[in-house]
């Protein structure tokens, strides 16, 4: 250990022994005058900022976090503890960028960085220049946060996912060239449903596979608008088994877009049953293998042969029941009362309706005698009270050239022609004299 570095070690150490009882002498020389010489609060800090500098310039610490805080300039700050005692921790802005999660209270973490001492407050904490995860590795915590922004967007929602075509007459497969996945899924379709199989090849693994899936999902949709006679009704995107590593292309985020933007209704087949990845969640159905989204695309044609005939029989015996049910009812309205006397229906009907004639007769004769009874005596009141009485008991009418009746002497001028209206007719009189 060099010199310098042990001796740094040991006045960090006597600075952190016991208290005793100290005097102050005499200083034996001008050295040792300095050493004894009482310090400042800073200068002590500073000394001890420069010896944790020098010695803990690179440490690894494991440790839960807790008490973080995410400040507006984007700084973390937290501390770093374990069953017995904590220690402050900070990592600046610029370092936590390259981060691939988000910290969390209660996250188990390792980090890499350098021992310092904020001086305002003379607090020892670990500037952090690294972190990664402990127990959940960063590319799970990278996964989590995918499905959660995914879910977030609705791709992941039911709601969205479409059914698959009954009848598919054309089927994509995107998939490696090799391997035996594309023999098995090809052995399953043709063995069940007679139909076209449309091979999209893609790389399946490695850092290259996620742009070569994406583009093969694209050419497909672009089979479907240059072939619009033939389009693929069902689109299966799958490999077989693997290491999570070796599945990992399918959580990748422009391969899960793909999926979900597709026109062509997708089927998800990655790996074996126990694997899940980001693709099954946005896919409209996730098979467990790629054999068995083969079955589940197509059903056998022996069962839809079986399901024609059930009902073809179904549709015989209910036609036959409703015939006979239509018979029975024609029997029944041949043996009614109307269709063996029909002569005598019509007879009694007749009859009814000479009923209803005489009936209606009857009423407006009396109808008619009490409106003429009426009649009669309001033309006696009005002939007792009209003028045609008033005139027989000698009376007379006036009236002037224009037939407006005449009731004073002196609407009457010299010379004036009026008419004289009596009971048994009328005269023209003319005035001679003016009063």
């Amino acid at each position: 250990m060099p010199r310098k570095k042990k001796a740094h070690q040991e006045e960090l150490l006597d600075l952190f022994k016991e208290p005793g009882e100290f005097s102050v002498s005499e200083p034996e020389s001008e050295e040792e005058t300095d050493e004894l010489k009482p310090q400042t609060v800073s200068e002590l800090t500073e000394r001890l900022q420069h010896l944790l500098r020098d010695n803990f310039a690179s440490v690894f610490v494991v440790g839960e976090i807790s008490n973080f805080v995410r400040q507006s300039s984007g700084h973390y700050y937290f501390s770093l503890k374990d069953e017995n005692t904590q220690i402050s921790a900070v990592m600046f802005r610029y370092t936590n960028c390259r981060l691939k999660f988000m910290p969390e209270n209660g996250m188990l973490v390792v980090v890499r960085g350098k021992v310092d001492i904020y001086p305002p407050s003379g607090r020892y904490q670990v500037i952090c220049e690294d972190m990664e995860p402990c127990g959940l590795g960063a590319k799970q915590l990278q996964l989590e946060a995918l499905k959660k922004k995914l879910e977030e967007e609705g791709l992941t929602s039911e709601d969205r996912k479409r059914p698959l075509p009954i009848f598919p007459k054309t089927i994509g497969f995107v998939t490696s060239a090799s391997g035996s996945v594309l023999r098995d899924v090809k052995n399953v379709l043709f063995r069940r449903f007679p139909c076209r199989l449309v091979f999209a090849p893609a790389l399946v693994q490695g850092e290259d596979a996620p742009a070569s899936i994406i583009a093969a999902i694209e050419n497909c949709n672009l089979y479907n608008e240059q072939h619009p006679d033939t389009p693929i009704d069902v689109l299966i995107v799958g490999r077989g088994g693997g290491s999570m590593e070796d599945l990992w292309c399918f959580n990748d985020e422009g391969v899960a877009r793909a999926i979900a933007a597709s026109k062509i209704p997708t089927v998800s087949a990655v790996g074996h049953e126990t694997d899940w990845t980001v693709a099954d969640l946005v896919a409209d159905l996730r098979a467990p293998t790629p054999s068995a989204a083969a079955e589940l695309v197509v059903q056998p044609l022996s069962d839809w042969q079986g399901t024609v005939l059930d009902l073809s029989e179904r549709l015989n015996d209910a036609v036959t029941d409703e015939l006979d049910d239509r018979c029975e009812a024609v029997m029944t309205l041949l043996k009614h009362y109307a269709l063996r006397e029909p002569t005598h229906i019509v007879e009694t009907l007749m009859q009814k309706v000479d009923d209803l004639d005489m009936r209606f007769k009857r009423e407006m004769d009396v109808k008619l005698e009490r409106y003429d009874s009426k009649l009669k005596n309001y033309k006696s009141v009005l002939e007792a009270i009209g003028p045609l009485a008033v005139l027989k008991r000698g009376y007379a009418i006036l009236e002037d050239e224009a037939g407006e009746a005449i009731t004073s002497a002196e609407a009457l001028k010299k010379k004036a022609r009026f008419s004289v209206e009596m009971s048994d007719g009328s005269v023209k009189a003319k005035v001679l004299d003016e009063q």
